[in-house]
């Protein structure tokens, strides 16, 4: 169990989680095979499978594949998603919601293209998988971060689940955290510049509801659809 302050959606230590690192700009599949896996608790999902099903839509030398296929996918196989985006909202309610409802999220962070002042996609497909409080660390230092699975970190070919564990109470002993990769609030923010995301929900039905009760009714543009994500609005009380 981690401590108090934590929150996340799989409460076992983390060299438990079924987690695995990616090859060369194979993150949106990764990404998505890890967090079905620990949503399961077990490697029920291959990696490659995913890579298979997209075909040609898949060019590692180009950069990947498109962010919008993670939620194509997930339906496919039986989830309920959407390609979503957060930039008109207040985005750490929402992704904080969904971690309390163990609801892991597809975010992509780094900006791999922008028309204008526009970001339209992310370099980097990572899954959130947790949030803190604030605390105060055994040296007064106070910290407020975020949690991912990052299947590329710290280096591609290097990954390593206890990549972000270390010692924050002052036994000397390094302390477990959820995932592999640990973001202060600052520093996810700043990587989090498109705010696309993709929640996993266990059903199309739960995504939908969750969704309506959530947000704004609002019909996406193509555009939207295929590059920008979803504009989501959380409803006005």
């Amino acid at each position: 169990m981690f401590s108090a302050h934590i929150h996340t959606v799989f409460q076992a230590a983390t060299h438990e989680w079924p987690i695995c690192g990616q090859g060369f700009n194979e993150c949106n599949f990764y990404a998505l095979a890890n967090a079905l896996n620990t949503m399961h608790r077990v490697m029920r999902y291959d990696p490659q499978d995913f890579k298979k099903r997209v075909g040609p839509l898949f060019q590692a030398r180009f950069g990947g594949t498109f962010p919008f296929l993670k939620s194509y996918l997930l339906r496919k196989y039986g989830y309920g998603s959407h390609f979503g985006n957060l930039r008109s909202t207040d985005g750490e309610f929402v992704l904080r919601q969904l971690i309390d409802m163990h609801i892991p999220v597809l975010v992509d962070i780094y900006t791999a293209a922008q028309i204008g002042m526009t970001r339209i996609y992310g370099q980097h497909s990572v899954v959130l998988v947790g949030y803190s409080d604030r605390y105060t660390d055994a040296w007064g230092n106070i910290h407020e971060e975020y949690y991912l699975i990052d299947s590329e970190w710290p280096r591609l070919g290097a990954f390593s689940v206890a990549q972000n564990n270390v010692d924050r109470d002052g036994d000397g002993i390094a302390e477990d955290y959820p995932g592999n990769r640990t973001l202060s609030r600052a520093q996810f923010l700043k990587l989090f510049t498109t705010r696309c995301y993709s929640p996993i929900f266990p059903s199309q039905a739960l995504h939908d509801q969750w969704y309506c009760n959530t947000f704004t009714q609002h019909v996406p543009s193509i555009w939207e659809i295929l590059v920008t994500g979803s504009n989501d609005c959380i409803k006005l009380t």
